[in-house]
C-alpha cells in the first residue's frame, strides 16, 4: 500500500507519552468527515468542557479525534455512527492494554493487540486485510513477537487504512473540542 511511515507519526506518539516512556492515548482517524460532522455523529457539542473531552482536528482526507476520556474506545455505540459510509481506524494505548481497530461502514474489519501481532488474537471480518502494511511498518515482528514501540507504526497504519493524514501543522491549528462526560455515564 505504501504511504505514511512510523517516522511520520513519532511526533504524535511523543506528544502522548510522559517523561518515563508511558504512552496513554486514544486517537481515531475518520475518513471524509469534517470535525463538526464527526462530533455531531458521536453527540458531542463543540465548545462544552468537562472532566473528559475529545478534540477533533481537521486533517487531509478527514478528521482525527484525540480523546482524553476514551469514550471513542469504551462507549460501544460510538463506532457505528463514526464509521457509517466511511472508514475509521483507532489506536488505543494505556498502561494495561493497547490495540488497533479498523471499521468500514460499521463492519469490524480487524482489531488486534499492538504488542506481538502474530501471536495475539485478531478478529474481524477480514482480520489480516492490513497485513502487508503491518509487516512494512514493523508491527508484525518476525523475531520474538514483541515490538518495543508500536505506537508510531500503529498511527501510520491508521493513516494508511483510512487515507487520513494528520500533520504537525494540522495538529497545531485550533481543534473543535467538546465534553464526552455524558457519554461515559450510564
Amino acid at each position: 500500500m505504501g504511504g505514511a511511515t512510523s517516522a511520520d507519526y513519532a511526533w504524535l506518539s511523543d506528544r502522548w507519552t510522559d517523561g518515563v516512556g508511558t504512552t496513554v492515548l486514544c486517537i481515531t482517524f475518520v475518513r471524509d468527515l469534517s470535525p463538526a460532522d464527526a462530533l455531531r455523529r458521536i453527540k458531542v457539542i463543540p465548545g462544552t468542557r468537562g472532566d473528559f473531552n475529545v478534540a477533533a482536528y481537521a486533517a487531509r482526507g478527514g478528521t482525527v479525534l484525540t480523546d482524553t476520556g476514551w469514550a471513542t474506545k469504551y462507549v460501544s455505540n460510538l463506532a457505528e455512527p463514526l464509521s457509517l459510509g466511511t472508514a475509521v481506524a483507532m489506536v488505543f494505548a494505556n498502561v494495561e492494554d493497547s490495540d488497533f481497530t479498523y471499521r468500514v461502514n460499521d463492519r469490524l474489519i480487524t482489531t488486534f493487540g499492538l504488542y506481538g501481532y502474530r501471536y495475539r488474537y485478531r478478529e474481524g471480518d477480514d482480520p489480516d486485510r492490513l497485513l502487508a502494511d503491518v509487516r512494512e511498518l514493523g508491527l508484525y515482528d518476525a523475531g520474538d513477537g514483541y515490538h518495543e514501540d508500536p505506537i508510531p507504526g500503529a498511527l501510520a497504519l491508521a493513516s494508511r487504512a483510512t487515507g487520513v493524514h494528520l500533520s504537525r501543522a494540522h495538529y497545531a491549528r485550533p481543534a473543535l473540542t467538546g465534553s464526552t462526560d455524558h457519554l461515559m455515564e450510564g
